[in-house]
């Protein structure tokens, strides 16, 4: 049983924790709409911590979900580097690229399979070759170099994507380098073989 003389005392320590709370509701609500920039989620920027190997990763899969409001050629845009996009870009540009032969068969592909990467200094390139969504075999070499200034510095970066003739995918997949799903580094720089088309717009 509460005593009398102590009522005036909770009623006025319980008018104080209202205005407490409703002082700092709004800073609450504030913070929870605040407009800063969401975190990107991991992968989804060039970093030195990612490996050659999982730039083309990303690329590819980013590829292989593009979606029609192109989220997935645009992360791919990001890994490109400064001097690719001085050829492929802006943004808009990339995507009509990408949307047109050879690499549309990139979009929505079924399943890709990665040559061993070859790793020379701040150089490396991979082959990868996909099963579109049609289900026809056609292979890319990924060309890409490693950023030795700027904001990207240290981050390995794609340079090209060269859509590579049937001879060149059976050169390169033949015997020396089998393909396999996790991709393995050789310390054997590959030449960059005859091509269709590069990637880099200048093809």
């Amino acid at each position: 049983m509460t005593h009398p003389n102590c009522v005036p005392s909770l009623t006025a320590r319980a008018k104080g924790l209202v205005l407490f709370f409703l002082a700092t509701l709004p800073l609450a609500v504030a913070g929870a709409l605040s407009p800063g920039p969401a975190p990107q989620p991991a992968g989804s920027v060039p970093s030195p911590e990612i490996e050659p190997a999982e730039v083309v990763r990303i690329q590819v899969e980013a590829l292989r979900q593009n979606s029609f409001s192109n989220e997935g050629i645009e992360l791919t845009y990001h890994f490109a580097s400064p001097g690719n996009k001085r050829y492929t870009g802006p943004l808009e540009r990339f995507i009509d690229m990408v949307r047109s032969a050879p690499y549309d068969r990139l979009l929505n592909h079924r399943s890709a399979e990665y040559s061993p990467m070859a790793v020379s200094g701040n150089q490396a390139q991979q082959m990868v070759v996909i099963i579109d969504a049609e289900g026809e075999e056609v292979g890319y070499v990924w060309v890409l170099s490693r950023q030795t200034k700027g904001a990207f510095k240290d981050c390995w970066m794609t340079d090209a994507v060269i859509a590579a003739e049937r001879e060149v995918q059976r050169q390169l997949t033949q015997d020396t380098i089998p393909l396999e799903r996790v991709s393995t580094y050789s310390a054997r720089p590959q030449s960059v073989p005859s091509a269709s088309v590069a990637w880099s717009g200048e093809g």
